[in-house]
């Protein structure tokens, strides 16, 4: 079986910036592990630890979670030929 790059890709990548963004929430609302939001805002670009930063680190994350994901895919598809 075949997996379709960009569905899983797709996938992948609004898996990664909804988590991101709710955990990014999360921590902005109660404080929690901000030290390590603190430690992965250089790999965001405009981040910063509020409302608007949740967002751009969901963005951002969003953009990982497709590159990852087609890789994932592609990988797989190399090993599992048919």
């Amino acid at each position: 079986m075949r997996l379709n790059a960009k569905a899983f890709a797709l996938t992948a990548a609004i898996l990664f910036g909804v988590i991101s963004f709710i955990l990014t929430l999360i921590s902005v609302l109660t404080g929690y592990a901000r030290q390590f939001f603190e430690l992965i805002a250089p790999f965001h670009p405009g981040y910063t630890h509020t409302f608007l930063g949740a967002l751009i680190s969901a963005f951002w994350m969003f953009v990982y979670g497709y590159i990852l994901g087609a890789f994932f895919a592609r990988i797989y598809n190399a090993i599992a030929k048919e």
